[in-house]
């Protein structure tokens, strides 16, 4: 069906109107009818249009005449007929258009996320007009709790704004394109405590390095492992405000000399109960000079240093760092999950896990400036130094797999104690023979970049706690 649009226009020459004022007047107020049968002096055009259901118009007819010719029995039932089956416009200007096509407004369409892990989200309504209101819902699976949601345009990425992305439920306003709706679920014990992970996939890799790796050591032996399951990483090292809420909530005693003690049951020592697990900040052993960037003891309380609060605990020991991950419900990683999540998944057997994976070069961790060139070269100066002091989470690119500072800041416990490796392929591979010898991994911001590849191993004794040695968490998949 044709829409048709009746135009009525008052011509320029003198016309007498007897018209009163009527539904015509009312419909366009700048058309006033002369009821003293004075002249009209201006040109006015009334505009009528008769809207049908379904669709935008298609054709008008321009209906144009002298008021003074018309008798009013004749013009005003046709007013009043088409105003109620529609609308009316009125115009001044002998050049304007009078008829323009009157679109209905757009719907814009609203996707949600269907890969999410940890829970699902619903979203009401899932497609609306341009500044309609959203509301977002999300459900955490059992032993998960939501923390953040992520709303981006379709078209390229860009955030869009979300009136709290971190409650439950929220809302938006939508606006004039479609929108893509995701949503972030951690563990829930981790959650509570501010840490969040990332999910590792299972997997199979060569664990260790080619003896043609620079500076490669022989107890890099290359060997196949299995992790049979996925498992969660907290994405960065665990901080010194982290580590200080876990000292207060236990009850960590300190002695005069700023020793942390806590009794507990270490993983695999079945005989130990009591032990070292921290330092209060305090002087190197190198040099004497005083490091302020850990946890320190002030009035009772342990308190993260100053401006260090994002910082990775350090002056942890391998105790200290199995007592959090024990009371927050997860673990340190095994050897060979910290060197498969460190790889970022990668499959070719590279020094790194970031960058070209070949090279580590300044700006990409925290560590003593080093260098491998680029034709693989080895050379190193650590008298040329960058890193004075740890660095805050979270202040370089992550790896493959969304994880930060896997090299450098802060060395990184594992659960295993050292060992030579199997030569034969293992599956979910780990050490604990009570030899009193822990690993660590990824170097810190003492070491040089050899330190940093991710078939490097150190150890020491658990009870340590330098200034150079911190940890992450890791949570069993369900």
């Amino acid at each position: 069906m044709n829409k048709r649009l009746l135009c009525l226009s008052l011509s320029p020459e003198t016309a007498t109107s007897k018209l009163s004022p009527s539904p015509l007047a009312t419909c366009c107020p700048r058309l006033q009818s002369n009821p003293n049968g004075a002249n009209a002096k201006t040109q006015r055009q009334i505009q009528l249009r008769k809207f049908p259901k379904g669709g935008p118009q298609v054709n008008h007819y321009l209906l144009s005449f002298n008021l003074i010719e018309i008798k009013k029995f004749f013009v005003l039932p046709i007013a009043v007929a088409l105003m109620g089956a529609g609308f009316c416009s009125c115009s001044d200007d002998d050049n304007e258009e009078i008829v323009e096509p009157v679109e209905a407004a757009k719907t814009y369409a609203i996707e949600a996320a269907n890969d999410l892990t940890g829970g699902v989200i619903a979203i009401n309504p899932t497609s609306a007009k341009a500044g309609a209101t959203i509301t977002l819902t999300a459900t955490p699976a059992d032993g998960f709790a939501f923390v953040e949601w992520y709303v981006v345009r379709a078209d390229n990425g860009e955030a869009v704004a979300v009136a709290d992305t971190k409650a439950n439920p929220t809302t938006l306003k939508m606006p004039e394109v479609n929108i893509k709706v995701s949503a972030k679920f951690d563990l829930a014990q981790a959650s509570e405590h501010g840490i969040e992970t990332v999910k590792i996939p299972a997997g199979t890799f060569t664990m260790g390095s080619p003896a043609t790796e620079a500076k490669h050591i022989n107890d890099e032996v290359l060997h196949e492992v299995t992790i049979s399951k996925d498992f969660y990483m907290s994405k960065y090292e665990v901080t010194n405000a982290q580590f200080a809420e876990f000292l207060n909530a236990v009850g960590v005693a300190c002695s005069e000399t700023g020793e942390g003690t806590y009794d507990f049951q270490p993983t695999g020592y079945s005989s130990v109960s009591s032990r070292r697990i921290c330092f209060a900040s305090r002087k190197s052993p190198y040099d004497g000079s005083k490091f302020n960037f850990g946890v320190n003891y002030e009035n009772g309380k342990w308190v993260p240093a100053a401006g260090y609060e994002n910082h990775p605990a350090v002056f942890v020991s391998w105790f200290g760092a199995d007592a959090y991950c024990q009371w927050i419900g997860g673990s340190m990683p095994t050897e060979a999950q910290w060197e498969y999540a460190a790889r970022g998944g990668q499959t070719e057997s590279l020094p790194y896990g970031i960058g070209d994976g070949k090279n580590m070069v300044q700006g990409m961790a925290q560590f003593l400036f080093s260098a491998y060139t680029q034709d693989g070269v080895y050379t190193e100066d650590e008298s040329i130094s960058n890193a004075q002091s740890t660095i805050e989470i979270g202040s370089f690119e992550p790896n493959g797999y969304g994880l930060y500072d896997m090299h450098g800041n802060a060395y990184e416990y594992c659960l295993d104690e050292y060992k030579a490796y199997p030569t034969d392929p293992v599956t979910d591979y780990v050490c604990l023979d009570g030899n009193g010898r822990v690993i660590l991994r990824g170097g810190g911001w003492l070491n040089a970049s050899s330190e940093l590849r991710s078939a490097c191993r150190f150890y020491q004794r658990p009870n340590v706690a330098l200034e150079n040695n911190g940890f992450r968490v890791v949570f069993a998949a369900e």
